[in-house]
């Protein structure tokens, strides 16, 4: 999702496709919030001590994003002339330096700091009080619709700031996994729907409303498409996908994803883009399908390689042993 979502070329061409760009961001924002539920339902409640668990996990994540942060920065460096200064080193423990898609493994490190937090709490709620907080952090991410009709307060002084975030969905997929039949498909189905035609209606109608927050990472209509999703997948994903070779695939796949995401944006606008191989494909479609398909490949193949590379934990997350 998320390599498809960036896989458009921009350009004059781009700007007269405005709704299949429209169309394909919005269909591909549930990327970002499927991967902190999976995170969620995988790692809560975490059963190690906390500075076990801060040494296992935050090893798979710091080390990469500060490799990926130094190379990003020579990128820019010697590709697009960036000057290199003191304050962007010293920025790094705290902010996103190098490339914007950095971004999502900075929240990352912060959900696993609080994972051993709210794990103690976990252990001993039930599913009436995780369902309660679930649902206040539900009406945070609809104060987008709310703000058309209420004045609501989104600063750090609001009364759901602390309730809102990728916090709620971590929180969201340790829910999902442990009570799966709390999702019914007779009213998810319809709510999905609906999600669908939310920016549609919105467009038709012309209603005046911030696109970027209704319609984005940390938006119920998004909320809706990933579970709707994580349900799709989870309950019949292995029945569809149930040979050995295929999932040997997927595991495979799920652990070289770290390395794929850190990697695409170099393969794609750093490389595939300036080589001008996309730039004779007149048709708009073709042509972003093409970048999305050589990106993900590609990407795929660079760090299945960097996999054998003694140390590559420190570069992708993960490490094998050599053919």
């Amino acid at each position: 999702m998320i390599i498809a979502m960036h896989a458009p070329v921009p350009g004059a061409v781009a700007s007269s496709n405005g709704l299949f760009l429209a169309t394909l961001t919005y269909l591909t924002a549930p990327g970002i919030g499927l991967f902190f539920i999976l995170s969620g339902a995988l790692l809560l409640p975490v059963q190690e001590e906390t500075s076990v668990f801060l040494r296992k996990r935050l090893g798979k994540v710091v080390w990469p994003t500060v490799f990926w942060t130094l190379f990003y920065l020579l990128a820019e460096y010697w590709m697009n002339g960036e000057q290199l200064t003191l304050r962007k080193f010293a920025s790094i423990p705290f902010s996103t330096q190098g490339h914007g898609i950095l971004w999502f493994m900075y929240t990352l490190i912060g959900l696993y700091l609080l994972a051993p937090i709210i794990s103690r709490w976990l252990e001993r709620a039930s599913k009436k009080e995780v369902g309660f907080y679930l649902t206040l952090g539900a009406i945070a991410m609809c104060y987008p619709i709310l703000t058309l009709f209420l004045e609501i307060d989104e600063s750090v002084t609001g009364v759901l700031y602390y309730f809102s975030g990728y916090l709620f969905y971590f929180l969201l997929g340790y829910f999902l996994r442990k009570y799966p039949e709390s999702v019914k498909w007779s009213w998810l189905i319809p709510l999905f729907i609906i999600s669908l035609l939310a920016p549609i209606i919105c467009e038709q109608a012309e209603v005046q409303v911030d696109f970027y927050s209704l319609f984005w990472y940390l938006s119920i209509f998004v909320v809706i498409q990933c579970v709707f999703w994580y349900k799709l997948v989870t309950q019949f994903g292995e029945r569809v996908f149930k040979g050995e070779r295929e999932q040997r695939f997927f595991e495979q796949f799920s652990n070289l994803s770290f390395g794929i995401y850190l990697v695409h944006i170099f393969i794609m606008r750093y490389l595939l883009w300036r080589s001008g191989i996309l730039d004779g494909i007149g048709n708009y479609y073709l042509q972003t399908f093409l970048s999305f398909a050589i990106t993900a490949v590609a990407s795929f193949v660079v760090i299945w390689a960097i996999s054998f590379v003694p140390k590559s934990q420190y570069v992708i997350g993960y490490s094998r042993k050599r053919l």
